[in-house]
């Protein structure tokens, strides 16, 4: 009995771990690389993370960039500035504390 709930319990973990990496793989990634030996930047976007990867790999590979590297496309814009929400966007003092007169 031990062995059937341990074998049950192997076959769910391994499920869950395998629709979570097809997920991740289907997921739209973009890809940074650094130029100019300070910060990596926002090269473009990738349908897929093996398309994002595959880019990366070749643009280290002709030494046109000293790293390059993909991670998982968000809403935010990759401008660098925090998404503060419309609201926040309306109104540019919004969040600001006021300075005691």
């Amino acid at each position: 009995m031990k062995t059937v709930i341990r074998n049950l319990s192997l076959i769910a973990i391994a499920a869950l771990a395998s629709s979570a990496a097809a997920q991740d793989r289907s997921q739209p990634h973009d890809l940074y690389a650094n130029r100019d030996g300070r910060a990596f930047s926002f090269e473009r976007s990738f349908p897929s993370l093996a398309a994002c990867d595959s880019a990366a790999r070749s643009l280290y590979e002709s030494k046109r960039v000293l790293g390059a590297g993909c991670k998982p496309s968000t809403a935010t814009p990759p401008s660098g500035a925090p998404n503060r929400g419309a609201e926040a966007a309306a109104d540019p003092k919004a969040g600001t504390p006021e300075r005691p007169r």
